[in-house]
């Protein structure tokens, strides 16, 4: 089959059209069938396809309530063929998945659902060089935009709301990243009094654990912010059966 023209070929290596409307494109023209092999060729093999993921789809609370929730259950890494985005949670928590997956779904990311072997964690995962550049590194801290959505995500992913006989309590629990905590202590302070604890594991080589308690004139003062409209642990009060 004869090459392609010259001015086909600087077509594909400069275009931002997607593969399918690329190919659609060369057909309508020149009545010629090619492949997304042939594609990748021009365009630079070694380079691969760079997916696009479209931020201006969701509100900026929304982004910070993800970052948070990724600074807690999530991670990124880079294998031979991909820029991977993985978000690990309890297959309990329904609500949580089913926010993470709108959202991720919104931003035109194309997400996949794996069930982990012991059936009680599933993977989220995307992969996405623009989405993975485009969160922050976790050994730093991070400046949202939205505070309370940013509150919101850590809780999803590290809080726990139990019952006690004083009544209800709220406990984010972080070991990994200590700077984690104090974010959650300094964006929950304006509203009431949090108490922060360390437990230490002797004869274990598991890095400290950092507990931080939410006071009850403080619970009550953040469910009456925009914290409760994106914390969907709080929303649901944390009832069994659903987170």
């Amino acid at each position: 089959m004869p090459r392609l023209p010259s001015e086909v070929i600087n077509y594909i290596k400069h275009t931002k059209a997607s593969y399918s409307q690329i190919i659609r494109q060369i057909q309508n023209q020149c009545g010629r069938k090619v492949s997304k092999g042939l594609l990748s060729y021009y365009k630079g093999s070694h380079s691969g396809r760079i997916k696009q993921f479209h931020k201006e789809n969701i509100s900026q609370a929304e982004w910070d309530w993800l970052v948070g929730l990724y600074y807690t259950d999530g991670c990124k890494f880079k294998d031979r063929y991909h820029y991977a985005v993985v978000f690990t949670l309890s297959t309990s928590e329904k609500d949580i998945i089913h926010k993470l997956t709108l959202i991720l779904t919104a931003m035109e990311l194309k997400v996949g659902t794996y069930l982990k072997k012991n059936k009680k964690a599933v993977d989220i995962k995307t992969s996405s060089k623009r989405f993975f550049f485009a969160l922050p590194n976790k050994e730093e801290s991070y400046s949202p935009h939205s505070p309370l959505a940013y509150l919101a995500g850590l809780f999803d992913g590290d809080g726990y709301i139990g019952k006690h006989k004083s009544g209800e309590k709220w406990v984010f629990t972080q070991a990994r990243y200590p700077h984690l905590v104090q974010q959650v202590i300094d964006i929950a302070r304006p509203y009431g009094r949090v108490t922060s604890r360390v437990i230490y594991h002797p004869n274990s080589a598991n890095k400290p654990t950092h507990k931080v308690l939410f006071l009850k004139e403080t619970r009550a003062a953040l469910l009456k912010t925009e914290f409760k409209k994106h914390c969907i642990r709080c929303y649901y009060g944390g009832r069994a059966g659903r987170i």
